[in-house]
């Protein structure tokens, strides 16, 4: 019988390269078409550390997206907003008023 513990660094080692395969973040070079406003109304209610709301920014970037962001950890009222908004995780994002929990690209582009 083999080690346990060679089993599960390697059920270890596995998880960690599909979770980090499949959450890369990468962003798509899709061009960005605005339906809505011109230019859109965007508030991301984030943390410094979060690597979704480093995705979000990035993104926001790329396509020169304008966005106000609001850092909840160090902002009272942005936090009290977060919460309002049942938020459970961060980047919750107020996209020409539709609210997105969490960073999905699709729901992204649809709200643009």
């Amino acid at each position: 019988m083999k080690n346990p513990l060679f089993i599960i660094i390697g059920i270890f080692l596995l998880s960690y390269i599909l979770v980090s395969q499949f959450s890369s973040g990468s962003l798509s070079d899709k061009p960005v078409k605005l339906t809505k406003n011109n230019p859109p109304e965007i508030l991301m209610l984030s943390t410094q550390t979060c690597r979704y709301c480093k995705t979000a920014r990035d993104f926001f970037n790329k396509h020169n997206l304008p966005f106000t962001e609001k850092d909840i950890e160090t902002d009272e009222q942005a936090r009290r907003v977060f919460d309002l908004m049942n938020g459970r995780g961060t980047p919750v994002l107020i996209i020409n008023g539709q609210t997105i929990h969490g960073y999905d690209e699709d729901m992204i582009r649809s709200a643009l």
